[in-house]
């Protein structure tokens, strides 16, 4: 190995963990594999704005936002696509009332529904983050990853509820989601088993889903993402700024860094085409 490997030069580069100038070098190429990786929260610069904008050609009409706190990204959607009707779920009662506040110019075209989806019917208990809204969870091992419960007061128990997707869909005669955003912190895998029927029969076009740090605890990993959606026809990729990243899962994927993955139905070549990573310069 050569001077020409970047193994060998970043070996070369950390030769004394004890030097301050190495440990700023590491710490920068930290945060560049991060930004590289797209590890970014902000929906405008991520990526979600900009996946919405690419939807606006095929005029979607129903969109899903689970886990919406205060409606930031129903927000977005509703600006990026005039047409769409968008239908907010937030199970933790004093952020559906903030919710609620937040996105009242918007009118009927966000329903907001202060109870969460799962994959059964009934009461359950959410664990509230004292420091941060966005950390609440039906999962008290994924508040304590998000909002660092550690370092912060107890943790509240608040009581909600939830309903199945199928059975929203039902009471709602709803016949098709173009879009549903899931963003529940750790429990994405009752939301998407509580749509099995609506699966089964390709209601589904799109599913934006959050992958990164909380799996750890819950032991849901990007390979059960994949099976999960590849046994459903769907394929499935990582949502950088400029596009999904569509591709075969490895085992090189599961980086814990998150944070958004898109599946798509595999019959919607047209939504891949319009959706996928641009091809990168000098790629065959």
């Amino acid at each position: 190995m050569g001077p020409e490997n970047g193994a060998w030069l970043a070996r070369h580069v950390i030769c004394d963990r004890r030097d301050r100038h190495a440990r700023a070098f590491a710490a920068f190429a930290q945060k560049s594999v991060e930004a590289w990786k797209n590890r970014h929260y902000d929906v405008h610069v991520n990526g979600e704005a900009a996946l919405l904008a690419a939807l606006a050609p095929f005029q979607p009409r129903v969109l899903f936002d689970v886990g919406a706190n205060i409606g930031e990204w129903s927000e977005v959607a509703t600006k990026a696509l005039p047409a769409a009707m968008i239908h907010a779920f937030e199970i933790t009662p004093a952020t559906a009332q903030r919710l609620r506040a937040s996105v009242a110019p918007f009118g009927e075209r966000i329903a907001i529904h202060e109870f969460g989806l799962g994959d059964h019917a009934g009461e359950i208990t959410v664990y509230v983050s004292p420091r941060d809204d966005t950390a609440n969870s039906t999962l008290r091992d994924a508040v304590e990853v998000s909002a660092d419960a550690g370092t912060t007061p107890a943790i509240e128990e608040v009581p909600s509820r939830i309903v199945t997707g199928d059975a929203f869909l039902r009471e709602h005669r709803i016949p098709h989601i173009d879009l549903l955003k899931i963003d529940v912190e750790g429990a994405e895998f009752s939301v998407l088993h509580g749509f099995e029927e609506a699966f089964a029969r390709g209601a589904i076009d799109l599913v934006q889903f959050e992958y990164g740090e909380i799996n750890l605890k819950t032991r849901d990993f990007l390979e059960d993402y994949y099976k999960f959606f590849t046994e459903r026809g769907f394929v499935v990729g990582k949502l950088y700024p400029e596009g999904v990243m569509f591709k075969d899962y490895t085992l090189a994927d599961e980086d814990f860094l998150g944070p958004n993955y898109i599946a798509c139905r595999a019959a919607r070549t047209d939504l891949i085409a319009a959706l996928g990573f641009p091809r990168l310069p000098g790629r065959g």
